[in-house]
């Protein structure tokens, strides 16, 4: 989490990598005044702004779609790349007839398949494996998800995680430990129902063939989007889900040692106060493609109201602590009319889209949330993807002049290049702390729009001083927004 980790690449998903300055007293002649026991008589002192940061604010960066993918194509909401291929995942439940209701369906099922797409170019799906699993769990399955964990033996290197209503004579029992479970990690859904739902998984050594544990993982709500992963940074599992306090969702966590036994379900980011009518509906989490250490959200704001739905950008340095990213939604629905014009989400993971873009999945709706899911309804629901240009997500912005220093970083080149965008108007300059010849002033100004822009100081591209010494950027900036910086 630390900036002394050796990077190429810096992006600017937060302040993480912005140095906070701070003020400097000083008597009338310039000499620095303390804290504690200032010499003399008392004066009035002058205050001396040292490196803090001027004119700068983050934004995130509104997402670009793609035309929907063919309303058959088989790609679920996660998608996972790897040595060249999207593979996706999806649960599918064989009900009685007319009994299929997904989440709020109460009828014995008949068959439970886990289901593997494979695509060479995220656009054409094809099935590739369907593999039955016991239902232990015996119907109202939802919040589907797989992962590939680095954590666990060849035979587990895939997991699943969905949810189920338990057996009817199982209720009692499981009533009764989720009534030890104190209130703020219950789900009022099953206090105010009395009917446990359970969080259910199955394993698998290479994602085709799956078989699923008899034992639940936990008593847990969670009908929608959850997320499970290995966290190698804390050494446990980590769990992002829903919770539903006060008659919202909420994106909540758990933690886990070992993945078969879980801690409580805690909340984590509730809906903010400017609206009484939104929830917090899906989490969406990812990491940056080659970078893991940022860690960003893209969830779904929803609002009852008129039941339509936004996709912001949310960020962490550790997993623990969240911020919305300034800018406003990241994904809006379509124009009034079009086949994503209601209601919205994105799914996981950011994955690489080739022509120097980076993506998500993304689907849509030309209904509202909660309208009448008659068959055409249903069938009205299209895939695409939402995308950027790599690495520009978010921007540290200037309207006019702003400048700011980097916290210590550790060179892992000699050269260094911007990824940024300028209007005719502005330019950017770099400049390395305490390095002579490598000063703002030293700095050829750097204008255009470019995800490699070189940085040359009087005609020297070599960044000054010696190798694996740390060193702090000072950056200028007017009419520029910079997206982030690597090294070469």
């Amino acid at each position: 989490m630390g900036d002394h980790i050796r990077q190429q690449a810096y992006y600017f998903f937060d302040y993480r990598h912005i140095r906070c300055g701070d003020l400097e007293w000083r008597a009338p002649n310039g000499e620095s005044l303390p804290v504690a026991g200032p010499p003399g008589d008392a004066i009035e002192a002058i205050a001396d702004p040292i490196y803090v940061a001027r004119g700068i604010r983050l934004k995130a960066q509104p997402a670009r779609k793609t035309d929907p993918l063919p309303a058959d194509s088989k790609r679920g909401s996660r998608v996972i790349f790897e040595h060249g291929i999207y593979r996706s995942w999806a649960i599918k439940v064989a009900y009685p007839p007319g009994k299929d209701l997904g989440s709020y369906s109460s009828a014995m099922v008949e068959k439970v398949e886990i289901v593997c797409s494979e695509s060479l170019d995220g656009f054409d799906w094809a099935e590739k494996t369907r593999s039955p699993i016991t239902p232990y769990g015996v119907s109202g399955f939802d919040g589907f998800t797989v992962f590939m964990d680095p954590h666990g033996t060849p035979a587990e290197r895939y997991k699943a995680v969905f949810m189920a209503s338990t057996p009817p004579e199982q209720h009692a029992a499981l009533m009764a430990e989720y009534d030890n479970v104190h209130p703020r990690h219950q789900d009022e859904r099953i206090v105010r129902r009395r009917k446990p739902t359970c969080l259910y998984a199955a394993v698998s050594p290479d994602g085709l063939h799956w078989e699923a544990l008899s034992e639940p993982l936990m008593i847990h709500y969670s009908d929608t989007d959850t997320t499970v992963f290995y966290d190698a940074w804390l050494g446990k599992y980590v769990m992002y889900t829903r919770l539903y306090p006060c008659d919202r969702r909420v994106i909540a966590r758990a933690e886990a040692d070992d993945f078969r036994h879980w801690g409580p379900v805690s909340p984590l980011i509730w809906p903010g106060l400017d609206s009484p009518n939104t929830d917090i509906y899906l989490n969406a989490y990812s990491t940056y493609p080659g970078a893991p250490e940022y860690r960003l959200m893209f969830p779904m704001f929803y609002t009852r109201d008129d039941q339509r739905s936004t996709v912001r950008l949310f960020s962490s340095a550790d997993g623990l602590v969240w911020n919305q990213v300034p800018g406003g939604p990241v994904i809006t629905p379509g124009e009034r009319g079009a086949w994503d014009s209601e209601f919205i989400h994105a799914g996981k993971d950011l994955v690489p889209l080739g022509a120097g873009r980076v993506a998500v999945p993304y689907a849509g709706t030309p209904y509202p949330h909660k309208y009448p899911r008659w068959p055409q309804v249903l069938a009205a629901g299209r895939g695409a993807w939402a995308w950027w240009p790599e690495g520009r997500l978010c921007a540290v912005t200037a309207d006019n002049e702003g400048s700011f220093i980097s916290m210590p970083i550790v060179p892992t080149g000699r050269t260094l290049s911007l990824n940024a965008r300028t209007t005719r108007a502005g330019e950017i300059r770099v400049g390395v702390l305490d390095a002579p010849g490598r000063t703002l002033a030293d700095c050829t100004p750097i204008e255009g729009d470019g995800a490699a822009l070189p940085v040359h100081w009087r005609g020297q591209d070599d960044i000054g001083g010696p190798d694996d010494q740390l060193v702090i950027l000072q950056f200028r900036l007017r009419q520029a927004e910079l997206f982030g910086f690597s090294w070469r």
